[in-house]
């Protein structure tokens, strides 16, 4: 808003003022025409450059792709629930860019700015297939090694091989080594 104030401020300056009282200086029509081209030429000169609205834009992006680079990082997500954050993220982008865009003074598009990298960095989204389908593999196990301890056809140590056994087979390539460490889990 300010350069904007600026901006109308040197069109209407002096200047303007300096060249209209040329032309009323002048006396011949070709003095009129060259005071008259001078004058115009310099208002239309007067070419401000937006500031805050494009630099609030650029905070906005940056922290989406911020949120989405981690979005990207979480293992936990499936594809699907990343692209769901992802979509809630961007929309809530595009709307902080809709309140800077109808901002009209530095404060409401700092405060647009504000809003809107807040809203985009609150999209945590949380993880809920994955986490589901190991808990069930976690209590399939617990389940299988009660069974094992019922069982008193077995010997210590025939259970104790079992649960290795079922213990192993819980973990995968595919799994996050880290949690299998913590698990117990054998590198293949």
């Amino acid at each position: 808003m300010k350069k904007k104030t600026a901006a109308k401020a040197d069109a209407k300056s002096k200047k303007p003022m300096q060249r209209k009282t040329a032309i009323d200086n002048a006396t011949t029509n070709a003095g009129v025409d060259q005071a008259k081209t001078n004058g115009t030429t310099e208002v239309n000169n007067v070419n401000p450059t937006p500031e805050a609205k494009p630099a609030a834009k650029k905070a906005i992006d940056d922290a989406l792709k911020a949120k989405n680079d981690a979005i990207d990082a979480n293992n936990d997500l499936t594809d699907e629930e990343k692209t769901a954050a992802k979509a809630d993220a961007k929309a809530k982008a595009d709307a902080a860019k809709q309140a800077i865009d109808n901002a009209t003074t530095n404060a409401g598009v700092e405060q647009a700015k504000t809003n809107g990298t807040t809203e985009v960095n609150n999209v945590n989204p949380t993880p809920v297939a994955k986490p589901a389908a190991k808990k069930a593999i976690d209590d399939a196990l617990k389940a299988k090694n009660d069974a094992i301890d019922a069982n008193n056809d077995l010997t210590d140590e025939e259970k104790t091989a079992a649960k290795a056994d079922a213990k192993q087979s819980r973990c995968s390539e595919n799994s996050d080594r880290q949690r299998d460490n913590k698990r117990g889990c054998r590198s293949s």
